[in-house]
């Protein structure tokens, strides 16, 4: 099975995915659901594209979704409102299967509207029928500019070119008559006689162009006079009809003038000689100044369709012929000698299939339907290949009859535009089956989960009696043998419980319904708890088992201390079930401390069979163990790891191995914890054991380690030494005998209780207390040690709480402690003793387990055995708290809570006792009106303390705690 559980699940492309694809490009996608009510409310979903594209009105409550009526009212312009409405109605209605439309949009980024392409098609559920619509929607505002921008320079041309050519017109029309006068040069004197106008219409006297050719060729700019002369002299020598010569004639006040003078021989002698020059000069300068301008716009026109890569064409629809400007040859890969110009080489090049609605809207356009002429088409590239292309034209001239006799216009490159549609078209029809695909798969899921819910409930409901029962027979008088069968049959309960917690978890991990619960705990109350849970395990195997927290590791904090101990139990079990001589060792150090939380680091080492670098790397892999043979030696489902590495992954941290075969194993895992707001207080009546000396013998380096770490936190002077022999060489050199003695039990050559033994007879030890440590089980040392006068037996691993308890037993006043969460469970209920309970249960064996439970800690239970019993009961009594099953005959327990709340009793607690453990049942009591839940089989001392926190305290009974200070066990 994959590590994850994902491999086998629908990849899905969501309007998100497909939207970060595209919006750099200037594309935005929409969703619209359709309304069978009233296609205003149909839900238009818009992408993350669409957003950055066109930003967002300020007063939206919502703009990834909003109805169709708030997207019209918010973007749509006015003008295109009904061509939008009336092509979306005939794409619903089954008239098109495409939808394509230019409208503005208002865009709030830019506070303007925009042009853009609309692209919408149907997509199609299951049954067929039409319920989702998806488009694309392209800004297209900078090429319908630059369209517009085309027309309007062609437009512009065209004017240009007919204002050109009336000027010509009219010039030649007026020629005889001159704009600025006529001339008249005697060819043998050279003397040029002047018309009157001449000198005033250029704001001159009668004299200053002189009175011969010569003084008139002063007056023309230096640059234009041996052009003027060249044109002069070629008219008199036959090489052309008439003289013409363009020049700038310089005025009286400095400035000058562009002028045009035309003439022709007048007259000849006998032989032929020419005699007399007759001619006009008029002013060009208008003329010039509109050619100037019109070249300008020409060449700003033609940078533009560079910049742009418009390829344009100039079409003499009389004729046929074509005109194409390069751009055109390079779109379609051609030189411009390749192709000939006609219509009918034109129409070879465009796709057969595009063919028809090209003709189409050239046959529009020539009848006057539409003004511009417009076309997505496929052209043949010269190597065989097909170019998607956007064609725009217009009709610029017609003839007498007003039929079109020219029309000129561009096409873009359209590919990247057209493969892009069809890439997010092809993506969305991936998305609606991956959408099927995930409905099917969540479906999958639901009915998964809701199989091991049940499950879990139809498991859990007996365990709670098997458990429950054998809780109960253990408090009473049992002999030796009953006693160990019955604590087997509890331990294998509980390991059976694990496993279906394990399986439970597992599948909350997978459908990502785990949630941290985050409160106050002591890191040191829960290091201890989880190792001593441990404690025999390992003493019956003779392992040692140190736990080691580094003096700078914060101890008050919060966080999920469940799911911790959770993490540590596992690890801790693995250790012990993989390890069968050397032991285990728990450390705790700091990695890392902020403000607010502290990193910590976990290690479990043990010194057990080891792991191979191929068996680490699928560790954590789920249902995956080391040994999977039928022959295997270890149990276990294999799911404890991954959900180990699921938790730390939620807690901040990681999880990984460190192993050699044959040498052991550490397993670190890291968490994030923060810093509790209300530490736990250490000690009601400081005490001082400044200036006490201790002596501790031990053979493990760790465990002297862990002594004087502790010790050393109490002021107390401390000598450590490894063996029996070393510790009675000490006592014999020693000047003062030492305040305290910390002996282990089990030692090599000479143990614990056999060094005691010899110190005692060689030394005076009345003032010394003694403490025996041991990792075995306790209850074999405890009268063996108090024959020969050890005041207390400790179990290893040594913490801090545990030693400074036993200090202030024997050097201080007894100090009681008042953590969170500990503590005997006669002590926890104390407060709440003679409460009166209503169990509601309809599971008989149930009902006798939690009644006893409660029954022997003093309070008084009444049972109701369903739901709608229970609402009759709180009528008539009166309950301190009630404890609900949720499923009942007759009213289920949510059911009976409602009730129970609607008629007004919202005082009383009501707590879920139940077999359905998963995070929304538990959600699903709460909603219902519940205070609290409590899961099957009943732990009891969770139950205490959930009764403690909900039932308001009684009277308090007011026993001291026994105990003799300074005397042996």
């Amino acid at each position: 099975m994959p590590d994850d559980g994902k491999e086998n699940k629908p990849k899905l492309l969501s309007l998100e995915d497909m939207s970060n694809n595209f919006f750099l490009s200037g594309i935005g996608l929409w969703r619209m659901e359709l309304s069978s009510e009233n296609p205003e409310d149909s839900v238009i979903t818009l992408s993350a594209g669409f957003l950055s594209i066109f930003g967002s009105p300020p007063d939206a409550s919502s703009v990834r979704e909003m109805s169709l009526k708030d997207y019209i009212r918010n973007w749509t312009h006015p003008d295109e409102l009904e061509q939008f409405l009336s092509g979306l109605d005939d794409l619903i209605q089954g008239a098109n299967n495409h939808y394509e439309l230019e409208h503005r949009l208002w865009c709030y980024h830019r506070d303007e509207w925009r042009w853009v392409t609309l692209n919408c098609e149907i997509v199609g559920e299951p049954s067929g029928s039409v319920s989702t619509l998806a488009g694309i929607v392209q800004d297209i505002h900078v090429k319908r500019l630059a369209r517009n921008a085309l027309t309007a320079a062609l437009q512009e041309k065209e004017t240009a070119s007919r204002a050109l050519e009336k000027e010509r017109r009219k010039l030649s029309a007026i020629l005889d008559a001159a704009s600025l006068g006529t001339f008249d040069l005697d060819l043998s004197t050279l003397e040029v006689g002047y018309s009157d106008n001449w000198p005033s219409s250029l704001g001159g006297d009668s004299g200053f162009l002189g009175r011969t050719a010569e003084d008139h060729l002063q007056r023309v700019h230096p640059k234009d006079r041996e052009d003027l002369k060249k044109a002069f002299y070629g008219h008199l020598s036959g090489d052309s009809p008439y003289y013409e010569a363009p020049y700038r004639l310089m005025l009286p006040d400095d400035s000058q003038v562009w002028v045009l003078d035309r003439g022709r021989i007048a007259e000849r002698d006998g032989e032929g000689r020419p005699l007399r020059l007759l001619g006009v000069t008029m002013d060009i300068s208008k003329q010039l100044a509109t050619e100037r301008a019109l070249r300008e716009s020409q060449e700003k026109l033609e940078l533009f369709f560079e910049a742009a890569n418009i390829g344009t064409w100039d079409w003499n629809v009389q004729s046929g012929k074509l005109v194409y400007n390069h751009i055109f040859y390079r779109f379609l890969g051609y030189s411009e000698g390749d192709l000939t110009g006609s219509i009918e080489e034109w129409e070879s090049l465009i796709h057969p299939d595009d063919l028809p609605a090209a003709n189409a809207a050239l046959e529009m356009t020539l009848s006057g339907a539409v003004k511009v002429y417009t076309c997505e088409m496929r052209m043949l590239h010269k190597n065989g290949s097909w170019v998607w292309t956007y064609d725009i034209g217009q009709v610029v001239e017609w003839d007498e009859s007003g039929t079109p006799s020219r029309m000129v216009g561009g096409h873009l490159d359209f590919s990247d535009r057209k493969k892009m549609e069809q890439d997010i078209f092809k993506m969305m029809e991936q998305e609606r089956e991956a959408r099927l695909a995930q409905a099917l798969a969540e479906e999958s899921a639901r009915a998964k989960s809701e199989f091991l819910a049940n499950m879990s409930h139809e498991i859990r409901t007996p365990m709670n009696a098997i458990l429950g029962l054998t809780h109960l027979v253990l408090e009473t008088d049992l002999n030796e043998q009953q006693n160990e069968y019955l604590t087997r049959i509890s331990v294998a309960a509980k390991t059976l419980l694990r496993i279906i917690n394990d399986i439970l978890d597992f599948s909350k991990i997978e459908a990502g319904k785990l949630e941290m619960e985050m409160t106050d705990f002591n890191l040191e109350s829960l290091l201890r708890s989880s190792v001593k849970i441990f404690t025999t395990g390992a003493s019956k195997k003779g392992l040692n088992l140190d736990l080691i927290v580094d003096p700078d590791v914060p101890l008050d904090l919060n966080g999920d201390q469940v799911r911790l101990s959770q993490i540590l139990n596992n690890l801790l079990s693995n250790a012990l079930k993989f390890t069968e001589k050397g032991g285990v060792e728990v450390r705790v150090a700091l990695e890392e401390r902020t403000e607010g939380d502290a990193l910590l680091l976990f290690s479990v080492r043990d010194t057990g069979i080891g792991l191979a670098p191929e068996q680490i790397k699928n560790l954590f892999t789920a249902f995956t163990q080391a040994d999977s043979s039928i022959t295997r030696k270890y149990g276990g489902t294999g799911l404890g790891l991954t959900i180990s590495k699921r938790l730390s992954e939620m807690m901040g941290g990681r999880i990984w191995c460190e192993s050699v075969p044959g040498e052991g194993s550490v397993f670190r895992f890291t968490a994030r914890l923060k810093f509790s707001e209300r530490p736990v207080a250490r000690s009601d009546s400081p005490v001082s054991f400044k200036g006490l000396t201790a002596l501790a013998v031990d053979d493990n380096y760790t465990a002297l380690e862990l002594i004087v770490g502790a010790l050393g936190k109490q002021d107390i002077t401390v000598t450590t030494v490894s063996s029996s022999d070393e510790a009675l060489t000490y006592l014999q050199n020693a000047s003062k005998t030492p305040d305290l003695i910390l002996m282990d039990w089990k030692m090599p050559g000479m143990d614990g209780l056999e060094t005691l033994g010899r110190m005692r007879e060689r030394f005076d030890l009345t003032k010394t207390v003694v403490f025996m440590l041991t990792s075995y089980n306790r209850d074999e040392l405890l009268a063996p040690a108090r024959e020969l006068g050890v005041h207390k037996v400790l179990t290893k691993p040594l913490t801090d709480s545990n030693l400074h308890d036993s200090l202030m037993e024997f050097f201080g006043q007894r100090r009681k402690f008042q953590r969170k969460g500990t503590g005997r469970a006669d002590e926890i209920v104390k407060k709440i003793r003679g409460a009166k309970i209503l169990l509601v249960e309809d599971n008989e064996v149930n009902q006798l387990v939690a009644s006893k439970i409660m029954g022997n800690a003093g309070m008084d239970v009444e049972i109701a055995s369903d739901g709608q019993k229970a609402v009759d009961m709180v009528k008539k009594g009166k309950y301190d708290l009630v404890l609900m099953d949720i499923q009942m005959p007759v009213m289920d327990g949510l059911s009976a809570t409602r009730v129970i709340r609607e008629l007004g009793y919202l005082d009383i607690p009501i707590v879920a006792m139940t077999a359905h453990a998963m995070s929304s049942d538990r959600e699903l009591s709460l909603k219902a009106g519940m205070n609290d839940h409590v899961n099957k089989p009943i732990n009891v001392h969770e139950l205490f303390q959930t009764l403690v926190k909900w039932i308001s305290p009684g009277k308090e009974d007011q026993d001291e705690d026994a105990g003799s200070v300074g005397a042996p066990l």
